[in-house]
């Protein structure tokens, strides 16, 4: 069965291609639906997708205003000199010289294609203040700096020739010497596997460091000290110097983003709305 759209065939390539192109994310977000579904659900959405872009390229090739050929033009030249020369340009692209034509006929068309979702998207317009705020309280939590840990540590790494026992005793007198006064930079200087700046490994969120590791310095209190623990790493020795609480952005240091993610939002529902329209009037079949 091969797909057309208004009569125009559609290669099966197009539809692999943008299988191709989809599959990586797609398996992410659904690895858990068994693999046959999940071949058959994002074959349907790939050839969803290609007809979607077909329609629009036959809608934007009706305008009969075209691009003027400087603009093509200069398209061309621009992407020349890009690729290092006409030679070079045309090995790039796998096409021959004498297909010049046909080179321009493609950008044409994208040229075209861009100013159908110009006119198409000058509606949508820019969000208002209400929408702005109300996306701002819906997404607060990715729009909080999270909660931060400055913390140091000692760390003896367990290596294939390493007795973890005699490493544990090491760290458990390490621990000792601290509880009777010792220093604790001092002895992360003298003592650590990663000795520079006494331990200190700065502010980091939930996320950074291993889970081990988060686990216990981000359920401490400012200013203790850990009882020796073990990582895939080794064994450490934490100390938790400062932490700051998980903030709110205020809503304007993140209303540029807020602006641009509504904007990009109405510009794809305007462009949906459209291509929906088309493909009510369009005659999609398989023969």
């Amino acid at each position: 069965m091969t797909l057309y759209v208004n009569g125009e065939k559609v290669e099966d390539q197009l539809i692999k291609d943008e299988a191709d192109k989809l599959r990586p994310q797609y398996e992410q977000v659904f690895s858990e639906m068994p693999a046959d579904e999940r071949q058959t659900q994002l074959m349907d959405w790939s050839r969803e997708n290609v007809i979607e872009g077909v329609l629009l390229r036959q809608a934007a090739v009706k305008d009969p205003e075209g691009p003027p050929a400087e603009a093509v033009d200069k398209v061309l030249a621009d992407m020349i000199a890009q690729a290092g020369g006409k030679e070079q340009f045309f090995r790039q692209m796998g096409a021959a010289p004498d297909q010049e034509d046909k080179v321009k006929q493609d950008i044409e068309q994208r040229l075209r294609l861009e100013k159908l979702i110009e006119k198409i998207t000058s509606s949508a317009g820019e969000p208002s203040e209400k929408d702005i705020k109300k996306y701002y309280d819906k997404n607060k939590e990715r729009f909080t700096i999270p909660e931060m840990v400055r913390a140091a540590h000692i760390v003896k790494h367990v290596k294939p020739i390493d007795d973890p026992e005699k490493l544990k005793a090491e760290m458990d007198e390490i621990r000792a010497q601290i509880d009777d006064g010792a220093d604790f930079a001092e002895i992360a200087a003298k003592h650590s596997e990663c000795p520079d700046d006494g331990g200190d490994l700065g502010f980091f969120a939930r996320g950074q460091m291993v889970q081990q590791f988060e686990d216990v310095v981000f359920n401490m209190e400012k200013g203790r000290i850990s009882d020796v623990f073990q990582t895939e790493f080794g064994y450490h020795i934490a100390k938790v110097i400062e932490k700051k609480p998980a903030i709110p952005c205020p809503i304007e240091e993140v209303r540029q983003v807020i602006v641009k993610e509504l904007s990009e939002q109405a510009r794809q529902q305007a462009i949906e709305k459209f291509v929906d329209a088309e493909k009510e009037k369009a005659t999609i079949e398989d023969k």
